[in-house]
């Protein structure tokens, strides 16, 4: 193997490992959505976007999240994002109708990122959030 060969392969390695290790601008975000009365949203998706990207994490029944890239808590790139809270619904079906009844669970303002006022600059290694919503 020539030395031209060897720095070439020298270099996909560090450019691989790079790939693989190198999601240090990663920051684990999380949080918990309560009501203004203090009692945890219980099901729906916190939603976290900017200009390009869309980073999602499904809220457990103690109302706690935690955001993640490819799965919740593997943390999301630093920068800054609008948040909203998606899918907070119920659907109760009943044998009479052929439509479920649908029961959202906060008010309109926060399922909408232009209108919900949470902003985030996430910049530190571990973020911690509250979100407070209404009910409708």
């Amino acid at each position: 193997m020539t030395k031209s060969n060897k720095f070439v392969w020298v270099i996909l390695l560090l450019l691989l490992l790079h790939g693989v290790l190198g999601c240090s601008n990663s920051i684990k975000v999380s949080g918990k959505v309560t009501f203004d009365d203090g009692m945890p949203l219980e099901i729906g998706k916190v939603v976290f976007e900017d200009d390009k990207h869309t980073y999602s994490s499904q809220i457990q029944k103690d109302g706690t999240f935690s955001m993640g890239q490819l799965k919740d808590g593997q943390g999301i790139p630093v920068g800054k994002y609008r948040v909203y809270i998606a899918e907070a619904i119920i659907e109760e079906f009943t044998p009479d109708s052929p439509f479920p009844k649908v029961t959202e669970l906060v008010a309109a303002k926060y399922r909408n990122s232009q209108t919900s006022g949470f902003e985030y600059d996430i910049q530190k290694k571990t973020t911690d959030i509250s979100l407070v919503v209404e009910k409708p």
